[in-house]
């Protein structure tokens, strides 16, 4: 009995000894393995702790003898300059960013010379600044210009409806987040067309227009300009979700739903608004005048409508363009997403009067209403005593200030959202712990295995 005792315990000892020694050994494996393994993981981990900065290039639109809008002693290429410092100035005040300006004196420069410069210096933005103007001073908001093309699409719709929130905050009207395309397919816009090439997301941001009396308090200040620069980088330090111990402010918490990358070319709507209607109502006077009631109908399946105007000569003069505002939709900045609007229209006592509407959509195209026929004869109606009733203004339109953006859904991107990976965002400590006890699970299950077995041939010859 003894020696049956002692045998098992040798026995046991040995297979100790055995698994002992396989464990040293596949400790060893084990370091091999992580090592190798987890080398890109810690340097990721390292890169995250000592990340580059973010790189962004501020491109002050026109100079030189490229004078930009130019209207009642107002110069775009001026005008951009300020905006552009006072972006720069701000943003340096951010911690992980660096900028850079494309030009930061009064020359010339070529699209591609822009470009190439913010390819040079590594830009992972391109920010085009500028003031627009329109070919019959009729048009005012602001809006932004992004390329139709895939991720240089997504990116760019993701940082202008921030910017775009900005703008309208301030009052602006907002002319919209769009694409356009040239003859060949490309993107219109060289800086666009270049950006994609380079691999550089850019967006193209129009201020307002300074031809326009709607938007002249939005830059007949020399602080408006000022104003603008911070407010580009306030929103771009949401974008990329900085933070200013400097200035109290930290955006690492914004969120926002990234846009799709489109599978296909996101093409502007070239199609002019459907069939519009009108119905009125009864004339009625009131201290301001005569006026009738119009409730105008007009709708577009690939863009939402933006402006109208009317007509009471049968279309020999046309009034100036309206917002396309009312008290009922949704809200797209301080514009509505709405079929119908309600407005008022002056009605003459002198002659009979042949209206016409005519509406834009977001691409400026427009669609004419049939002629309708108001006789110069005003019923009697109800005189209100306010005197407050006016042409063109909504009826009871509220206040929008705290409606929240809403992307337009062109309904033109079929890929689905970004899924970020979350090992991606494990430290490399955690992921090297996670294989390290994989790998010595992987040991000391072998090690149990080839000592059974060795102890199973052991006694099989020992039998025989």
């Amino acid at each position: 009995m003894t020696k049956i005792f002692n045998s098992s315990i040798n026995r046991l000892l040995k297979g100790a000894g055995f698994f002992y020694t396989g464990i040293n050994a596949g400790i060893i494996i084990c370091i091999v393995m992580v090592a190798s393994l987890c080398k890109p993981t810690i340097a990721s981990a390292a890169s995250l702790e000592t990340a580059e900065p973010i790189k962004i290039v501020i491109d002050p639109g026109h100079g030189g003898e490229n004078l930009g809008a130019d209207h009642n002693g107002y110069l775009e290429k001026d005008m951009t300059m300020i905006v552009a410092e006072s972006m720069r100035d701000e943003l340096e005040k951010y911690e992980g960013i660096e900028v850079y300006m494309t030009r930061t004196s009064d020359v010339d420069m070529s699209l591609e010379e822009r470009i190439d410069y913010a390819d040079e210096v590594g830009a992972d933005f391109f920010f085009c600044l500028h003031f627009n103007m329109s070919a019959e001073h009729d048009m005012y908001g602001a809006e932004c210009w992004v390329s139709a093309f895939g991720e240089c699409y997504a990116r760019g719709m993701d940082f202008a409806k921030i910017e775009m929130r900005q703008l309208t905050d301030l009052g602006l009207y907002d002319r919209g987040i769009k694409t356009r395309l040239g003859s060949k397919g490309q993107n219109y816009y060289g800086v666009l067309r270049m950006g994609d090439l380079a691999g550089i997301p850019a967006v193209i941001i129009e201020h307002c227009h300074l031809d326009n009396y709607n938007d002249e308090p939005f830059y007949d200040a020399y602080d408006w300009p000022v104003r603008y620069g911070k407010l580009d980088a306030t929103a771009v330090a949401m974008y990329y979700r900085l933070k200013s111990d400097e200035l109290g402010v930290d955006y690492s918490d914004v969120e926002y739903d990234p846009t799709p990358v489109p599978v296909h070319v996101v093409r502007p709507d070239d199609s002019p608004p459907d069939k519009t209607s009108v119905v009125y109502g009864e004339p009625y006077q009131t201290e301001g005048g005569n006026w009738v009631d119009v409730e105008l109908t007009a709708s577009d399946p690939d863009s939402r409508m933006l402006y109208y105007s009317y007509s009471i000569d049968g279309g020999a003069t046309w009034s100036e363009r309206y917002r396309w505002q009312d008290d009922q939709g949704q809200l797209i900045g301080d514009s509505i997403l709405t079929d119908t609007i309600h407005t008022a229209v002056p009605v003459s006592t002198d002659r009979d009067m042949y209206i016409i509407f005519k509406v834009y959509n977001l691409y400026n195209l427009d669609t004419v209403s049939d002629v309708y026929y108001l006789p110069k004869v005003v019923p009697d109606g109800d005189i209100y005593s306010e005197g407050s009733s006016a042409p063109h203004t909504s009826v009871g339109s509220g206040d929008t200030g705290d409606m929240e953006y809403t992307e337009i859904d062109r309904g033109e991107a079929d890929s689905e959202p970004v899924v970020y990976d979350s090992v991606g965002n494990m430290s490399g400590l955690m992921l090297f712990g996670l294989i390290a006890i994989l790998s010595l699970a992987i040991v000391l299950v072998l090690g149990i295995l080839i000592y059974v077995i060795k102890y199973n041939r052991r006694r099989d010859n020992r039998r025989s």
